[in-house]
């Protein structure tokens, strides 16, 4: 047991590198309960286990959602967003894999219950209740109603044939263990473990998600739970511990955020995923410079002009005829998030630079032409297959801004106070003009959503988009908005102009148009499941 504990607390982030092969040799839900569970810290070792589901380094990119979204059009067509997807067999999300981080979560539960409640018991106890939460937050996104399970099951256990609980149900008891963990957390970890900070982030998104789903779906129940992840927004906010990172440079400054070798003590760092050279590295640098996707015309389109205005009423924008004409007179985060040819794709060990001519079309590269830079390195060094230590996000302050932003928004109460203390900080590290409540403007261009939003809501959407694009949010946001129905546009799945074809958009996939289909917000469930629980029914449009 001694030499578990070295091996497992030698460092977090050598925790969070742990792969399945490991947990399988050791699997921690098996350790001898005479033998555990005795301290503090056995708790914080088995919680260890966790944190490498926080935002895995694959996550932005090749396999992240943002390519089922109307923001990026992979080389391949994906089943969901294309009504491609079939209802599995087994797996899909509810394999008894699926389900084990849940099980080991109650499995540490229920075996803590006998522990004295010492503050560092209730502080790793939070840990598993985050978890826990964070789990059970995906099953509901993915599949609506779940079973909810508060022991670790066995083969036999007669819990297994349980019936779907509500939506509603789930969510009331993952919040509560979220409560709990920011009960109990501490506000500050100097070894990147989960705080109150954390923890409250994760529920204002949680809430945000869960809160405009029932609404825009029409499920009814909504109010408090945006309340809910309103206040949450605002005790991050006003702990006064966090800011945007700036060096008052709008040019570089949000390029810059998302390729540091080291975050820790960055200003809008709540939770990190550290990386350290010979320990714990990863490969997205590699996977950005051949990254089979790219961003569409439609998210490109979104950026505002320089005045503050869009591109269908600004007197600054100068068309896309050439494809440098489009990123001229935009909002200073457009050339921070899309390649253009006057930055150096690749800097060599000898300081050698290379450049490409854009638009590039290239299923293996680029597919749209608009290379995804954000978080991309030129440094040769960077892209050593697996060899990469830039440190990533888990929880960052300016997603935050925008999801308080769009809670008080959702409530009625979005005051230009509230939007001087998130949207416009956003802007003014970028040295955008402010946004208003009143918004001053009716942009033909506004997506045609399946339920109408206002004009305020309409620009908090597009801030949204704009600040968190890359990082795997739109899918989430579309899903919840009950909006996916947009993909069906072309725009969705065109790139820039093509000057080999007479310079019209290109076109990702030639012959196919998009259908969207409302039974694809939820996910079925596998066949095999439902034939061994009769009590389980199948997501509608599923049977």
């Amino acid at each position: 047991m001694k030499k578990l504990f070295v091996i497992i607390s030698l460092s977090l982030f050598i925790a969070m590198a742990c792969n399945d092969e490991y947990l399988e040799k050791i699997p921690l839900d098996s350790v001898s309960d005479a033998d555990f569970w005795k301290s503090a810290s056995d708790i914080a070792m088995y919680a260890n286990q966790f944190y490498q589901y926080l935002d895995p380094p694959n996550f932005l990119f090749r396999s992240g959602p943002d390519n089922d979204s109307d923001n990026q059009a992979p080389a391949n067509r994906r089943a969901r967003s294309w009504n491609e997807y079939t209802v599995p067999a087994s797996g899909g999300g509810w394999g008894k894999g699926d389900w084990l981080p849940i099980r080991r979560c109650n499995f540490a539960l229920v075996r803590i219950e006998n522990m004295e409640k010492s503050p560092e018991v209730l502080r790793y106890e939070g840990e598993i209740r985050f978890f826990k939460a964070y789990f059970y937050h995906k099953k509901v996104k993915d599949f609506g109603d779940v079973p909810w399970f508060d022991k670790d099951l066995q083969t036999d256990s007669e819990e297994l044939y349980n019936a779907r609980d509500s939506r509603e149900v789930v969510f009331a008891n993952l919040l509560k263990d979220l409560d709990f963990a920011i009960a109990n957390l501490p506000e500050e970890s100097a070894t990147g473990r989960l705080t109150k900070y954390a923890a409250l982030t994760f529920k204002a998104e949680a809430c945000l998600y869960e809160g405009t789903f029932r609404k825009y779906h029409d499920l009814g129940n909504f109010e408090e739970i945006l309340r809910e992840g309103a206040n949450a927004a605002e005790g991050v906010i006003n702990s006064g511990a966090f800011e945007l990172y700036s060096t008052d440079n709008p040019h570089n400054d949000y390029f810059d955020l998302f390729v540091q070798y080291e975050l820790k003590g960055n200003p809008e760092a709540i939770m990190i995923q550290r990386f350290i050279k010979g320990l714990h590295t990863h490969d997205d640098v590699r996977q950005l410079g051949e990254q089979q996707t790219g961003y569409t015309k439609d998210f490109v389109k979104s950026y505002l002009c320089e005045d503050g205005l869009p591109t269908s009423l600004s007197p600054l924008y100068q068309g896309d005829e050439e494809f440098m004409d489009e990123f001229q007179n935009r909002d200073p985060r457009m050339k921070q998030s899309i390649y253009t040819p006057d930055r150096p794709y690749r800097i060599y060990q000898d300081g050698g630079e290379e450049y490409l001519d854009m638009p590039e079309f290239d299923r293996n590269y680029c597919t749209t032409g608009y290379y995804i830079t954000k978080g991309y390195s030129p440094y040769e060094a960077d892209r050593v297959q697996w060899q990469c230590d830039i440190d990533r996000f888990i929880f960052r302050y300016g997603k935050l801004l925008v999801t308080y932003a769009e809670l008080k928004a959702e409530l009625g109460e979005c005051t230009q106070e509230v939007l001087d203390q998130s949207i416009n900080v956003l802007r003014d590290r970028v040295n955008m003009p402010h946004l208003t409540v009143d918004v001053s403007f009716v942009d033909p261009d506004w997506p045609v959503w399946e339920i109408p939003v206002s004009p305020l809501i309409n620009e908090i959407r597009r801030e949204r988009r704009i600040e968190t694009c890359a990082e795997g949010n739109r899918w989430d946001d579309l899903v919840r908005w009950k909006a996916c129905k947009r993909l069906e546009d072309s725009l969705t799945y065109k790139g820039a102009r093509d000057p080999n074809d007479n310079n019209n958009y290109r076109i990702v996939y030639p012959g196919f148009t998009r259908t969207w289909d409302n039974k694809l917000y939820l996910l079925p469930i596998p066949t095999q499941e439902i034939a061994l629980n009769p009590n389980l029914e199948q997501n509608p449009g599923w049977e």
